[in-house]
């Protein structure tokens, strides 16, 4: 009996839980770890909302803005908000992989743009294909080769293993690789390698579900991909 769906996608999201949160630790008490809250006498006056100001655990506490900076006053254009995506684009072929590789590429463009130095602080920089790039292509080819060595079904040998091979990355890093990069370009891949028959992970293929959808929607946009290249050419 295949396994559903829902059962599989608990089963993944239990994994990356797994993966990202550590031993839980242990909750400090005592003055150390909890904060004084001095009694309340009454409203504060101006003069001890002035020194609450300037003084410098206040500043600490609050944290330093990033973004915007301070005396940069930014015009909003109201009328976007809600229009959602054009219809139609000016891509030579529209509602393709292409297409939305070549929007999500400009719009990240634009954010970081934007955004200068704060894209990197926030850690945009990590996220998406982006993760890639603070990966060298020696380091992606040996991570790609893991999956020949220790089947992604077995977890925990295989990350016991990525972390024996990449002892130098802390293992956050391999669980972003994992997630943002590895497993896309495996679904892109089969996409292209066949265009009916697409299993997106390492689960098994959901007959009971998928039965009256061959191939699944990422197959169909693929036809749909090749035969607006071929009516182009």
């Amino acid at each position: 009996m295949p396994t559903r769906k829902s059962e599989r996608l608990a089963k993944r999201m239990q994994l990356m839980a797994s993966l990202l949160l550590t031993q839980r630790k242990k909750i400090g008490v005592g003055e150390h770890f909890q904060a004084e809250i001095p009694d309340w006498t009454g409203q504060p006056s101006g003069e001890d909302l002035s020194h609450y100001r300037s003084d410098p655990e206040t500043s600490k506490m609050l944290g330093t803005r990033i973004w915007p900076p301070e005396g940069d006053v930014r015009k909003i254009n109201i009328m976007v908000v809600g229009q959602g995506r054009p219809e139609s684009c000016n891509c030579p072929y529209p509602g393709s992989f292409f297409c939305r590789q070549h929007h999500t590429n400009g719009a990240r463009d634009q954010l970081r743009s934007e955004l200068g130095q704060a894209f990197t602080e926030w850690q945009f920089d990590s996220m998406g294909e982006e993760v890639s790039k603070l990966w060298s292509r020696d380091e992606q080819l040996k991570f790609n080769a893991l999956e020949r060595l220790v089947p992604v079904m077995d977890h925990k040998t295989f990350w016991a293993v990525a972390s024996k091979h990449f002892s130098s990355k802390p293992r956050i890093d391999l669980v972003k690789y994992y997630l943002n990069v590895f497993l896309m370009r495996r679904v892109l891949s089969q996409c292209r390698l066949s265009l009916l028959d697409i299993d997106s992970d390492e689960d098994e293929v959901e007959e009971e579900e998928d039965g009256d959808q061959p191939g699944g929607s990422c197959s169909l946009q693929r036809i749909q991909d090749v035969q607006d290249v071929k009516n182009a050419s």
